[in-house]
């Protein structure tokens, strides 16, 4: 059985401890990501630079301008790639250095976290045939009942879309700890780690999910604030501007520190969740409350 205290004492055990160390996971992933910004800009201009200069070549010849169409495709397709393999990475080299099943090591958190994310491509391939295997025989389903009756079929697929909604979070659930157990248990075949997150989610569901909906009452707290600034300045600045300049300014100040504890507070409480799912190790969770 889950203990949901036992998963927010250790998230927030962790986020403690380890407070300095998530940061430095966060800002290593972070620079990386504004210099993969600075290279698409970079290559956006030349390739936008080239196309103009051979415009005039590209309208005598059409096939110049499909060359410079397939090759910005084709950059696009590669850099966003290599972006979500930073993205996946950097969840799991936090995740890694969260998990109170793991020693606090730098270096060994972010080399996982690469070490993670191909494995993650090929789960989300397997989830998404999944989903689409799934739409598509609901479709196929309301599509024989439209034959009967097109009033029938309508009725039948709002039906199914209604009874789809409780599936997916109950998969939702069930794949909770699909980071965690790539990156922490280092399962890195992507069927074995959707096989392991389903068993030792078995039986569990109501309380991830209990444990998910506390997660998220905590996430509108952290983040609500800066927003009820923001918000509240659009009223309070049509009497007092000058109030409703300095609200809005502190709640973009306040939502930049925020997001980075909240990104730090999420990683903790997965690989929490994970360590409670999991069985965790009793030796390992004294040692987070010692």
């Amino acid at each position: 059985m889950i203990d949901i205290g036992r998963v927010f004492s250790t998230s927030f055990a962790m986020l403690r401890q380890r407070f300095w160390q998530l940061v430095g996971v966060w800002a290593v992933f972070f620079a990386i990501q504004i210099a993969a910004s600075i290279v698409l800009g970079i290559g956006t201009l030349v390739m936008g630079a080239a196309g103009i200069a051979s415009l005039d070549t590209g309208l005598a010849d059409p096939a110049a301008i499909t060359g410079m169409s397939i090759g910005l495709i084709i950059f696009m397709a590669l850099f966003y790639g290599a972006y979500l393999v930073v993205v996946l990475a950097q969840q799991a080299a936090m995740v890694t250095m969260a998990s109170p099943l793991e020693e606090p090591a730098f270096g060994a958190a972010v080399s996982r976290g690469f070490k993670s994310a191909l494995p993650f491509f090929g789960i989300a391939l397997l989830l998404m045939l999944g989903y689409f295997t799934l739409v598509t025989a609901m479709a196929g389903i309301v599509g024989m009942a439209s034959l009967g009756s097109a009033a029938a079929g309508s009725l039948l697929g709002g039906s199914l879309a209604v009874l789809l909604a409780p599936v997916m979070v109950y998969l939702g659930c069930r794949f909770v700890v699909l980071i965690p157990v790539v990156a922490v248990d280092q399962v890195f075949n992507p069927l074995a780690a959707v096989r392991r997150s389903w068993a030792v989610t078995r039986g569990k569901v109501m309380r991830i999910l209990l444990a998910l909906l506390v997660f998220g009452a905590i996430s509108l707290m952290i983040l609500g604030v800066p927003f009820f600034l923001i918000f509240g300045a659009v009223f309070t600045g049509q009497d007092w501007p000058a109030a409703g300049a300095g609200l809005i300014l502190l709640g973009i100040l306040l939502f930049i520190p925020l997001m980075i504890v909240y990104i730090m507070f999420a990683a903790a409480f997965t690989a929490a969740l994970h360590s409670e799912v999991t069985g965790g190790g009793a030796e390992k969770l004294e040692e987070v409350f010692a």
